[in-house]
């Protein structure tokens, strides 16, 4: 699995619908291990886990399935660019609500 680590949710947010139209599936399904079901029923927590929760909102997992060596070129190029956008995006939306 490969990965990205977003600077904020509002970038990971606007990286993620600039590659739905672009045709390539990310996903940001990782939960903090402290907020997942078996966690929250079983785990022991100590303190905020502030670290923990932003990373699980920054990170999206990029795109592996079988028969993607041909498309990889494309597939990196498209993620570069929504990253460069979305990141951009993100940036003018913090400063506007600053």
């Amino acid at each position: 699995m490969y990965w990205v680590l977003l600077p904020s949710l509002e970038s990971r947010t606007a990286v993620l619908a600039a590659l739905k139209k672009s045709n390539v599936h990310c996903v940001f399904h990782y939960v903090s291990l402290h907020d997942s079901p078996a966690g929250r029923e079983r785990g022991r927590v100590h303190g905020g886990m502030t670290a923990t929760v932003a990373a699980s909102e920054r990170l999206i997992r990029l795109p592996l399935w079988l028969g993607l060596e041909p498309h990889l070129d494309e597939v990196i190029g498209e993620i570069v660019a929504a990253v460069r956008a979305g990141t951009d995006a993100a940036t003018r939306l913090q400063a506007i609500r600053s």
